[in-house]
């Protein structure tokens, strides 16, 4: 799918919440407790999302009909979950990638991936790193079906998250 990804504006998080808040409700209706504080976000959730928007950390995904159909945060540091390995230079930290539930199952989150994955190579990235909460077996899996593997878990107080890496290798 052809997609576009565009940085997110601060007066769009409004937007981000509505689609934690949707992508919430979905998984609890799959008995997934997963991500489950979004139905109704705590201060700190919300202040870690406004902050991703004042630093342009965030990114909405259209398709060719301008359609919106997923987001992602992108940090360069990551210390709450990778500790002192979130510092690590020419790395990348994917966060809160979601697609919005009407095309899920549709191949967007792996086309994302790809689309941000080509972005980093270009730039010189190295690692791209994310967390994965590790009572969704089928998400662990799906991350590791697109290449990522574990390197570790973090133990949060919302979730045991599972780390995963992947090494971009440069193209040519």
């Amino acid at each position: 799918m052809d997609l576009t990804l565009r940085n997110a504006e601060v007066n769009q998080m409004y937007l981000a919440l509505e689609l934690f808040r949707k992508t919430s409700l979905s998984l609890k209706e799959r008995n997934l407790s997963q991500w489950s504080y979004w139905s109704d976000p705590p201060q700190e959730k919300i202040q870690w999302v406004r902050e991703g928007f004042e630093k342009g950390e965030f990114y909405f995904v259209y398709d060719s009909q301008e359609k919106l159909v997923g987001m992602f945060r992108l940090l360069h540091v990551d210390e709450p979950y990778w500790d002192e390995k979130g510092k690590d230079e020419n790395t990348r930290y994917i966060h809160s990638l979601v697609v919005t539930p009407e095309y899920s199952g549709k191949g967007i989150g792996a086309d994302i991936l790809v689309d941000v994955i080509g972005k980093l190579r270009n730039q010189g990235v190295k690692f791209l790193r994310l967390d994965c909460d590790s009572s969704n077996s089928r998400l662990c899996r799906y991350y590791e079906d697109q290449g990522f593997i574990k390197a570790g878990e973090k133990i949060t107080p919302y979730s045991v998250n599972n780390l995963y890496e992947m090494k971009l290798r440069l193209r040519g």
